[in-house]
């Protein structure tokens, strides 16, 4: 049984690990989580769903639930950390020196999708806990409306109006900020870290600037975790949280 349960949940774990990322942002609470996931999965051996399908939405509701509780009481979250994190990296030595031997590398091909990504899951952490989980299981997990609010324990209604909510506050949120989207934004670190790291990808919404494109970019990187540049940047965190 406990083989059976752990294949299963290896098929949904990476997906499930990337999630977990953009919800909570630091890597190390969202590992911690994950493997609390399947030790409740584990726990519930005899009442999951029968389907690899149902066991996908239970175990992204299990894991909604446990990020939203650790979110709560660790909710509070800066606007300008994003930014304030790049004066910290910038001003590491350390940090600058293991960010050029990286550059050129084929991992580091993705890093201007990739830190699209991670401002979005930054610009969510500013809503409350469940609208910023509802976006990800609909817009960027694909789980219906039915299913979000199941796995939210809301009603329809509720997430759609989180829905819309969320989605007209990072809009405007974008277009405060963000030099891809608007002339006057200020930031478009993706495009500069595209240079660092010598990735010649150039802007990631050279096509559309809007916040459907970073939601389908986020959508083919579903599957993968915070990536090496990433993981490292993001330790830097707990100097400023």
């Amino acid at each position: 049984m406990k083989d059976a349960l752990m294949e299963q949940f290896s098929g949904v774990s990476r997906e499930l690990s990337a999630y977990l990322c953009r919800l909570v942002i630091r890597p190390q609470i969202a590992a911690e989580l994950l493997q609390t996931t399947y030790l409740r999965c584990l726990e519930a051996s005899d009442r999951l769903p029968n389907s690899q399908e149902g066991i996908r939405a239970w175990l992204f509701k299990v894991a909604s639930n446990l990020a939203i509780d650790e979110l709560r009481r660790h909710g509070h979250w800066r606007e300008t950390l994003l930014s304030d994190l790049r004066e910290v990296a910038e001003s590491s030595v350390s940090f600058m020196e293991q960010s050029r031997a990286m550059a050129g590398n084929p991992e580091s091909k993705a890093i201007a999708r990739e830190h699209l990504v991670a401002c979005l899951a930054c610009t969510m952490r500013n809503l409350p806990e469940r609208r910023a989980a509802a976006l990800l299981l609909k817009e960027v997990h694909g789980f219906s409306l039915a299913e979000t609010a199941d796995m939210l324990e809301a009603t329809q209604a509720q997430v759609k109006n989180w829905l819309q909510e969320g989605r007209a506050i990072m809009t405007q949120k974008y277009g405060a900020s963000c030099a891809l989207l608007v002339k006057e934004g200020v930031c478009h670190q993706c495009v500069e870290l595209d240079g660092l790291m010598s990735a010649g990808q150039g802007n990631p919404l050279v096509m559309r600037a809007d916040l459907d494109q970073r939601f389908k970019i986020a959508v083919g990187l579903n599957q993968q975790s915070w990536a090496p540049w990433h993981l490292m940047m993001f330790e830097l965190m707990d100097e400023l949280v």
